[in-house]
């Protein structure tokens, strides 16, 4: 096989900062970001984001923490917030009446949660009977509260603010103990950033000054100061027993300290220093025996707190799911930004075949045709988005509405117009697909619908013509695809259903066995409309709607039995640094006379699989490396694979969009 590759790098992707990090009772992690989003990732074999709360403009993600299975924020908006994780929306509201929620902290019973704001109060709320309540108001301080601690009795909570530690009673609601923190310089305050308490009373603080210090709660004395950062200590952690804590910061260094002597409080030493940052650190967890720290440079760093020879793991800030759209027949490409949609142009190569160079020089250069704008009367971020193939149909979703727009252009790009088309019934999507032919939109919207909606390109009028609603699906439907001859439709959730759907009369054809891990991609053959499923952990199925049972090309793979996935046999180095870029996020089909090829798109790479014809014996796979992380791969109607990659910020005005022409095959 022999194609032209467009490297595109244009899409200036760029991931926010870690605010918070928890960790659940399944070690699923959350982890708010600067921009009010929040990520739910799958910690168990391997690093997975399966799903995205997106933020708002006015939105903040001060504190998480999580209650059973029940996911709750507060930041400088006032409120304290649950979240409905079945549509990844929000369920309850609570002010706090007291400014700003800057900590969290949960009861041991998990009967209510404290909230520490700006005023300098701690709101008591209630968690029974699945609700957030207000319950009552402790007494007033000066300052804000900026971190807290809830001892595991239940009795005692622990506070920070400027310059002083306090414990609380819960049941008097008053400060029973009060700790003067020591200025290093007379003039310049002492800023508590976070506290920890361990069971006998110990209160470990961080602060401004880059000291972790060791007090005995009780009678507010200090036990042990170790000033070993060189900049402010913004996060603490506990180790899987309380005879190790880590402490990270400004200083973006993630240090570790033990307790020699359990017997003596004063016997806390420096520890070895885990893999750093480049850039702050603002929170850290511990998920199994991993210390996972986030902050300032977007990745997520795993470190593993047991195994010392164990390296280290860098969690890139890619989103799982698909922010580049592609209109295969007009060579366009939407990118998707949080509050904006561009339209671009690819740009054309010189096709001459004499020339032996592999670098194609460009005829006509890229052009951004279109900004689509979300109004300002909408204060949410932008979901989900997709173009069709003909280019003149564009859909987004936000976490409150579902919109759509008609865009009329002339092959010159000159009068381009883009016109809201309303269609009544849609309904805010996880996931927006459009048809091949560009006659029909399908959504799966967040309250666990699908719907089906009629275009009309010449009428440029929309009309909703099915809607099926999921009652099986008590998860997210975070993928579809539909087939190249628009019969059919799939769609996979969070629990690892997938379903077959007849497109022309919405009726259910078939479900796909129940694997035990998480769909990550999914589509159709071109031609045998077969769907094909990779997961998670890499392994890829093929099933034929048809025969309603998996192909003979993975019962082979099942049959092999190996304990090694088939994608990651492919790759083994992948697997030995398994993490979120080895994920597939995108499948490609390449059907010729004698070869049927599969591409698994990664942001690592490409893995490529060529099935074996009735002639021939076994499959040849290969894994294709890239260089810079992918964000998108699509093969276009003139045969040209379209590779969007991240850019590199320090070489950005070097590189601009030019062709390639590479082999993919023997």
């Amino acid at each position: 096989m022999e194609c032209k590759v467009h490297r595109f790098r244009l899409y200036n992707y760029n991931p926010r900062a870690v605010q918070c990090i928890a960790v659940s009772d399944n070690s699923e992690l959350a982890v708010g970001r600067s921009d009010g989003s929040i990520e739910i990732w799958c910690t168990e074999e391997c690093w997975f984001q399966k799903m995205v709360i997106p933020g708002s403009e006015n939105g903040s993600v001060e504190s998480l923490l999580w209650l059973g299975n029940r996911l709750i924020s507060a930041g400088l908006h006032g409120n304290v917030v649950e979240y409905d994780l079945t549509s990844g929306t929000v369920k309850i509201l609570v002010d706090s009446f007291g400014g700003a929620v800057w900590c969290l902290g949960l009861s041991p019973t998990h009967t209510h949660i404290a909230a520490g704001c700006e005023d300098g109060s701690i709101k008591m709320l209630e968690t029974s009977n699945k609700s957030l309540s207000f319950e009552r108001s402790f007494d007033k301080q000066e300052g804000r509260i900026m971190c807290m601690a809830w001892h595991e009795s239940g009795d005692v909570i622990v506070t920070g603010s400027v310059d002083v530690i306090r414990l609380w009673s819960i049941k008097t609601g008053h400060a029973v103990q009060r700790i003067t923190l020591e200025r290093d310089m007379k003039k310049v305050e002492t800023i508590v950033w976070d506290v920890l308490v361990l069971s006998d009373y110990t209160v470990v603080s961080g602060d401004s000054f880059g000291r972790v210090q060791f007090w005995n709660g009780k009678h507010g004395t200090l036990l042990q100061s170790l000033h070993v950062h060189r900049a402010d200590v913004l996060t603490l952690c506990r180790g899987t027993t309380e005879s190790s804590i880590y402490a990270a910061g400004v200083d973006p260094r993630v240090l570790s300290f033990k307790l020699t002597n359990s017997e003596d409080p004063t016997s806390w030493v420096k520890g070895p220093m885990l893999q750093k940052h480049t850039h702050d650190v603002r929170s850290l967890a511990l998920v199994h025996d991993l210390i996972v720290s986030g902050g300032v440079d977007t990745n997520l760093m795993v470190n593993s707190v047991s195994r010392k020879k164990d390296k280290f793991k860098r969690i890139y800030s890619f989103p799982s799911y698909q922010t580049v759209s592609v209109a295969q027949a007009a060579n366009l490409v939407l990118l998707q930004y949080s509050t904006y949609l561009e339209v671009w142009k690819m740009g054309t190569s010189v096709d001459n075949t004499e020339t032996k160079s592999k670098v194609l020089p460009l005829e006509e250069q890229p052009l951004k045709m279109v900004q689509l704008k979300v109004p300002t009367s909408s204060v949410d971020h932008i979901k989900c988005s997709s173009i069709s193939s003909c280019g003149h149909w564009i859909a987004y979703s936000t976490s409150s509405t579902c919109r759509l727009y008609h865009l009329t252009y002339k092959h010159d790009e000159s009068n381009i117009q883009v016109q809201k088309v309303r269609c009544t019934g849609l309904s805010p999507s996880h996931v927006i697909k459009f048809s091949r032919d560009s006659n029909i939109m399908i959504t799966a919207s967040t309250n666990h619908k699908v719907m089906i909606t009629k275009l009309d390109s010449s009428a440029h009028t929309a009309n909703l013509v099915h809607s099926h609603s999921l009652k099986c699906h008590t998860s997210p439907t975070m993928l579809l695809t539909i087939s190249n001859d628009s019969t059919h439709f799939a769609i996979a959730n969070l629990e690892g259903q997938v379903d077959v759907f007849n497109a022309k009369n919405m009726t259910h054809v078939c479900s796909l066995p129940r694997y035990s891990r998480i769909p990550t991609a999914i589509s159709f053959h071109p031609k045998t409309n077969d769907v094909v499923v990779v997961y998670d952990d890499l392994q890829i199925f093929e099933f034929s709607i048809k025969s309603g049972a998996y192909t003979p090309w993975t019962r082979g793979i099942l049959s092999a039995n190996s304990k090694e996935k088939y994608l990651a046999r492919i790759h083994k180095a992948v697997m030995r640094k398994h993490s979120n870029i080895a994920v597939v996020n995108n499948i490609l089909h390449v059907c010729e006379a004698d070869k049927d090829i599969i591409m698994c798109v990664s942001r690592e790479g490409m893995f490529i699989i060529e099935k074996p014809s009735r002639k021939k014996g076994g499959d040849k796979s290969r894994f294709c490396h890239q260089f810079m992380p992918l964000l998108h791969c699509d093969i276009m109607d003139n045969s040209t694979m379209l590779v969007v990659e991240r850019p590199l910020q320090d070489i950005w005005e070097q590189l601009p969009s030019t062709l390639y022409q590479k082999k993919f095959g023997t």
